[in-house]
């Protein structure tokens, strides 16, 4: 094993795309975009080495391994009876002292780095293998005592009931060690989504940036009217910005770690959530992704209210354009009709005149 592949924390710059079986997939991305110059969250990763040192040195892992010939064939009673004994090992086993201190340094260097006594993160699991929507991220969580708590429920949102019953009708494991990810919270003055094309009518010459006053939420799930702002791709000049309503906005709730909403106040509603200068450089970002990633793209953003411009542009999500992208490849590969069918069809229909 490398250095590296040893290591229980390696911070988000130190990784790429291909160090997925080291930290899993989404934390690998994020090191990658950070290659790539675009601007992500601060924060580290706990690595897989990390979650396999967990289970094998208080010995879940061997306690794990008897109770695979019990399992049987596959149910969602087995399974169920299965996480409950893997998530109630895991989340009432103490780390280990030295990755319980490898974790928390970590977590003390990241609240230097961010000015913040307890910086408040995201907990976010990491698989190596894309497994969608089975295991958990927690949010907004602050202080050494909650993040290792929080580390341990990651791990075991491994061993979900979906998760378990996901592998084995996959053909996978069903030990299954996963790396978690420590990024600073967004603390969202502003945030929203972008399009590196017109949503409207895919025209590719223009970037389209929804925003609205606080947390993405309230743009994401719609249930606010943002301001839409259309940047010229080439010329890199606004052409429109369109007034939403904006009259909630989703907030942290203080000391807690659930999410509210709360109302704008009507001065707020009747300008522009962005600055000339902030518009400018989320479409400047949406161009070095597109470039990066050679197709269309769209991505959630916030703006830190505990950062200075431009290093407060932080990009939480990304994705490849979905609507239009699929029309294109869809009039590009659809099968041209044989000449006797075109003909049979013109005999049944007949010729359209011009």
């Amino acid at each position: 094993m490398t250095d590296k592949e040893k290591r229980l924390t390696i911070w988000y710059e130190e990784m790429e795309g291909a160090d997925y079986p080291l930290v899993g997939k989404k934390n690998a991305n994020l090191g990658e975009m950070i290659k790539a110059g675009i601007p992500v969250s601060p924060g580290f990763s706990v690595t897989i080495c990390a979650n396999d040192k967990f289970i094998t040195d208080t010995g879940i892992k061997s306690e794990l391994e008897k109770r695979l010939p019990d399992l049987g064939e596959v149910t969602y009673e087995s399974a169920k009876e299965a996480s409950d004994f893997a998530v109630g090992l895991i989340e009432q086993t103490d780390l280990p002292a030295d990755l319980e201190d490898a974790i928390l340094s970590a977590y003390t260097q990241l609240c230097e780095r961010c000015g913040l006594p307890a910086c408040p993160v995201a907990v976010r699991s990491s698989g190596s293998v894309s497994m969608p929507g089975q295991m958990e991220t927690y949010l907004n969580i602050r202080g050494e005592r909650d993040l290792i708590a929080y580390v341990r429920k990651c791990w075991s949102s491994a061993y979900n009931t979906e998760a378990i019953m996901y592998r084995m009708n996959k053909g996978m494991a069903f030990l299954f060690n996963i790396g978690v990810g420590i990024p600073k919270m967004v603390n969202s003055r502003v945030s929203g989504i972008i399009f590196t094309l017109n949503p409207v009518n895919g025209d590719l010459s223009k970037i389209s940036i929804d925003v609205s006053y606080g947390l993405g939420e309230a743009v994401v799930s719609g249930i606010v009217t943002p301001d839409t702002c259309l940047v010229d791709k080439v010329t890199m000049e606004p052409i429109k910005t369109t007034l939403g309503s904006k009259e909630i906005q989703c907030v942290y709730r203080e000391g807690g770690s659930d999410i509210i909403t709360c109302d704008v106040p009507e001065g707020k509603r009747r300008m522009t959530c962005l600055s000339r200068q902030e518009m400018l450089e989320l479409a400047r970002v949406g161009k070095l992704i597109e470039n990066y990633y050679g197709k269309a793209y769209d991505f959630e953003f916030g703006i830190d209210a505990d950062m200075p411009f431009p290093e407060n542009i932080i990009i939480l999500q990304v994705r490849p354009e979905s609507v239009w992208s699929k029309k294109e490849v869809a009039a590009k590969t659809e099968k041209k009709a044989d000449p006797m069918e075109r003909i049979l069809s013109q005999l049944l229909t007949g010729v359209r005149l011009r």
